[in-house]
């Protein structure tokens, strides 16, 4: 894992990105000023991107713009795009933006206002959500990045990978692909990077590779890596110094088989000796996204038979 001092200056961390100046052109109009600022030869027949800037030409209901934005932008890093159309696809995500919507993570209900009879110890500064990550307003949102840190691969996956690369824009695979070089190999699972966040609600996004279970249990190394991948995340937005709210997905489970009761135990439970630890002064609240009712309601089960030690 890079530390931090090695590559803050390069990727500009502490540099804002500034939201776009009001443009009059239609949404349409911008994304044919992006199609005409990819480089050559990213919308050969037959790929995903080219079946997408296609299927704009037959599009009357302008909301599946964005998806077909994020297909001809996939695999993109912003030194690869012009500056015009660059300027084009700022104004198309802050737009999209602005279109789903916000929710403040300050504003969440706590866990020890939600079950004031939980015995979890972190109650107080633990929150649980619902819904988009590309909606919340929070300092740092964590991404279940792949090593290369360059985004999902599948333009078809639902994952928060292609979510967060799609909303944030180019400059974040950017700022993933300076990591990569600087540290010459694929991150390892376990640790954490940190780049801004620039069309995201959120300021920054913390990457973290999460464990893959390979066989039929889950190993002591398999819950050591994950609960590494919340405390790498911690211990680095503690350093970067201006991070107050942090968001976790559920990291390993689906596609990476940590069975979901696992997984969650040790989130809550290595959040929990962290913030103990370190304390609330600086991070003050960590909110667990999860995205399906039936998984919230583990969550809730955890935290109502929780017995602190």
């Amino acid at each position: 894992m890079l530390p931090l001092s090695a590559y803050r200056e390069a990727i500009h961390l502490d540099e804002p990105f500034d939201r776009p100046k009001p443009d009059p052109r239609s949404d349409r109009a911008l994304f044919d000023v992006v199609l005409a600022g990819l480089p050559e030869g990213h919308l050969e027949p037959t790929t995903p991107a080219a079946e997408a800037a296609q299927a704009v030409e037959e599009l009357y209901d302008m909301s599946d713009l964005q998806d077909a934005l994020r297909l001809v932008l996939m695999g993109l890093s912003a030194s690869e795009i012009s500056d015009e159309a660059l300027e084009a696809i700022n104004v198309l995500l802050y737009r999209n933006s602005a279109a789903l919507g916000r929710t403040t993570g300050t504003n969440l209900m706590r866990v020890s206002e939600m079950m004031p009879t939980s015995d979890y110890g972190s109650a107080r500064n633990v929150a649980m959500w619902r819904g988009d990550v590309r909606e919340l307003v929070a300092d740092a949102v964590v991404n279940a990045a792949l090593p290369s840190l360059q985004g999902c691969t599948d333009p078809n996956h639902p994952c928060i990978d292609n979510f967060i690369h799609a909303q944030a824009g180019p400059w974040l695979r950017d700022d993933c692909k300076v990591i990569r070089d600087m540290q010459g190999r694929d991150d390892e699972v376990g640790g954490a990077e940190i780049t801004r966040a620039y069309r995201m609600p959120s300021n920054y996004v913390l990457h973290t590779v999460s464990p893959r279970v390979t066989g039929s249990q889950v190993t002591e190394a398999d819950r050591e890596a994950l609960a590494s991948c919340y405390t790498s995340c911690l211990d680095l937005a503690l350093e970067k110094g201006d991070i107050h709210t942090v968001s976790f997905c559920a990291l390993s489970t689906g596609e990476n088989g940590f069975p979901f009761e696992v997984a969650t135990e040790i989130a809550l439970s290595t959040v929990n000796k962290w913030l103990h630890a370190h304390g609330s002064d600086q991070i003050n609240l960590v909110i667990f996204n999860i995205f399906e009712d039936t998984d919230a309601a583990r969550y809730i089960d955890a935290l109502k038979q929780w017995i602190e030690d």
